[in-house]
């Protein structure tokens, strides 16, 4: 006759499903898809106040937080650096202004084709948010929203890299690492925007840019207007990048070292 589990250990196992439901929730799935498109900025000349309130949520900030956008400052347009390949040649983002400079001070390890580095994300900065350039579109494609923060520790790379999008041909040697960019969950005006990709960051490295005028048609999920852009420095490379959190000190016992295995 099979015995039932005492009460004791029932309650342990209950708790260990939950930590592993949790666990397997924040990690994503084996095998999840990386989106290697790198991306350069274009300043947006005289940009329109357009202040709006979000809710959202990302690694740092689980259960989420309110957040007004204030302005659309930048287009970040897809580039080739050194052919490298870009997957949706349609999809761009824009740079919002966040109001609220939240801080967070965590470190964590950043790594990408330039190497791996611990870096200390500071405070919240900006959002980027999906968008079209030149393309009209009822709905937008369902493609990841990002927190930015601004980040410290990743060094300088030692080359320069060619750079090419439909627009314009440059040469850049980034200089080190400002901001990192987490992708997030975003609610705005009862639509909730969850998270497409868990797995691909974005490390922002300053480089020096100047180009003409351009006038693209920009639609996003906040405003569609035609915009005066331009590259004049300072101007951000957006590298696809991965993040792994550092271990946290944990207490000695079985709670303690639940959550350090399924944090």
């Amino acid at each position: 006759m099979r015995r039932s589990p005492p009460p004791s250990l029932r309650n342990w196992l209950l708790v260990l499903g939950i930590l592993c439901a949790v666990g397997s929730a924040h990690a994503g799935a084996p095998g999840a898809p990386f989106d290697p498109t790198h991306y350069w900025t274009y300043q947006i000349i005289n940009p329109v106040p357009e202040p709006q309130p979000i809710f959202a949520a990302d690694q740092f900030f689980r259960t989420g937080v309110p957040l007004t956008v204030e302005r659309r400052e930048r287009l970040l347009n897809w580039v080739q650096k050194n052919n490298s390949p870009v997957v949706d040649t349609l999809l761009h983002y824009t740079w919002w202004n966040v109001l609220e400079k939240l801080p967070v001070n965590r470190t964590v390890i950043v790594t990408n084709q330039f190497g791996s580095s611990r870096v200390q994300v500071l405070n919240l900065e900006f959002l980027l948010a999906p968008a079209l350039k030149n393309q009209t579109a009822p709905v937008l494609p369902l493609k990841n929203h990002y927190l930015c923060y601004r980040a410290t520790g990743f060094p300088a790379p030692a080359a320069a890299y060619d750079l090419r999008d439909e627009w314009r041909v440059d040469t850049q040697q980034p200089q080190a690492m400002q901001f990192l960019c987490a992708p997030c969950m975003k609610q705005h005006l009862g639509i909730t925007y969850p998270v497409v990709d868990t797995v691909t960051h974005l490390a922002v490295f300053p480089i020096a840019p100047v180009s003409e005028t351009f006038v693209p048609y920009i639609q996003d999920q906040f405003m569609t207007l035609q915009q005066l852009v331009y590259q004049y420095p300072l101007e951000y490379l957006f590298v696809p990048s991965e993040k792994t959190d550092l271990p946290t000190d944990t207490k000695k016992d079985t709670w303690g070292r639940l959550k350090l295995m399924y944090r």
